[in-house]
């Protein structure tokens, strides 16, 4: 009973009144999503730059660029066991500690044929733990607080990656890629052991589950997208967000050939528009998770998505330096949204069906991952790289103009 007490004692940080638990979560969380910052910038700003530079050609840059898509497309089957076992916990820990070490392989074999397999073996675990993320982070902070908390997290890995990207670049110019592989592997996989430090609420504190029931004893795809007919506004966000990601998705492999093989810029350089990334991340997650908290989430995913329409068009049209620069600049800005503002929509709309919904949305993410890195690499053997990036585009604006449309007069979600 003392240390339901204790848990449940009430104390104020940042102006923000929450538990002891959730401050000590919130506490555990920026201490491994700090550690976790190396890992984040060598696997998801390097990685296909080093596997270029160890003599990857087109299409391996596109099954690179859409290894993060391939699991996720299994993430209904995941988010439905999940939810069987109400512990998410482990289907977070377990895949993330295997995962993370993976890299060692290129690091110590730099064969472009073992940077994609590590990739594809990496992100088939990543499609395990991403449904599981989401409900876990919904037991770890209570929703009136959810947005900033994940956003002051978020906020303080970005400002140790700006450094970090700069020095991944000089490190890596100067001896190559096993070193800065290598201690990413590491730091990463010391993460998810201070991250599993966590305390979760007992079964009896969990808020009440709404929505469809869960129907125990099989996976049921059919009942997992009936979610998206009793919430009309999740279909809506789901077809914006197909068309804007599958925009990005598709260009994602040309940003890497333009920057390595059409520019020749050297790992430094790229380390310079990495920085700018970083910096715009940072200063979207600070914005974005108070904007999350105080207003209609509708406002903070449109900058998100509209994001994703204005990068390929700036690649495509210029091409130089400066428009990676900028680019960089901007794809940061929409992945912080995607990242925090995607969950906190998730969140709202179904409270204790997180793993179901995120379920449906990162399957549809795996499809237009999978399909569109490898047609965008695989089509620059006929098609100009410009071409490509301009039907990106517009692909982008297509999203974008989709979710104006649906919910622009409607609430999103409960605020």
């Amino acid at each position: 009973m003392a240390g339901t007490t204790r848990s449940s004692a009430r104390l104020v940080r940042f102006g923000m009144p929450m538990t002891v638990r959730v401050w000590r979560n919130a506490r555990i969380d920026l201490g491994a999503s700090c550690l976790f910052a190396l890992f984040n910038v060598v696997i998801n700003q390097f990685y296909v730059a080093f596997a270029l530079q160890q003599g990857a050609n087109n299409f391996q840059v596109g099954l690179l660029a859409a290894a993060p898509a391939v699991g996720l497309m299994f993430s209904p089957f995941w988010a439905s066991w999940i939810e069987k076992t109400n512990n998410p916990k482990p289907f977070v820990i377990i895949p993330n500690a295997i995962g993370r070490l993976l890299i060692l392989l290129p690091a110590f074999f730099p064969n472009p044929s073992v940077y994609v397999l590590a990739a594809l073996a990496f992100q088939l675990l990543m499609g395990i733990q991403a449904p599981a993320y989401a409900t876990l982070v919904s037991r770890m902070y209570p929703a009136e607080l959810r947005g900033r908390l994940m956003g002051y997290v978020r906020v303080a890995m970005g400002i140790l990656m700006i450094p970090i990207a700069y020095g991944v670049g000089i490190w890596s110019d100067a001896f190559g890629p096993s070193g800065a592989l290598i201690a990413a592997s590491i730091a990463g996989f010391l993460s998810v052991g201070i991250f599993n430090s966590i305390k979760l609420p007992k079964k009896n504190e969990l808020p009440p589950v709404t929505g469809n029931t869960v129907k125990k004893g099989k996976f049921s795809f059919a009942e997992q997208w009936k979610l998206v007919k009793d919430y009309p506004i999740l279909g809506v966000f789901l077809i914006a967000t197909t068309f804007a990601g599958f925009g990005n998705m598709l260009a994602s492999p040309l940003y890497q050939i333009i920057q390595v093989d059409v520019l020749k810029l050297t790992n430094t350089e790229i380390g310079f528009a990495r920085v700018a990334y970083f910096t715009a991340l940072l200063l979207t997650f600070w914005t974005a998770g108070r904007m999350i908290d105080r207003y209609p989430i509708k406002y903070t995913l449109l900058i998100g998505i509209g994001a994703y329409a204005i990068v390929p068009m700036l690649y495509g049209l210029w091409g130089t330096y400066p428009a990676v620069i900028l680019g960089n600049a901007i794809q940061g800005v929409g992945e912080a949204i995607w990242d925090i503002g995607i969950l906190a929509f998730v969140f709202r709309l179904v409270p204790g069906r997180e793993a179901a919904v995120f379920g449906i949305h990162l399957m549809l993410f795996g499809v237009r991952g999978t399909l569109g890195p490898v047609l965008g690499a695989s089509l620059t053997s006929s098609v100009s790289i410009s071409t490509i990036l301009i039907v990106a585009a517009i692909c982008g604006w297509i999203g974008t103009m989709t979710f104006i449309w649906g919910n622009w007069e409607k609430k999103l979600a409960p605020h």
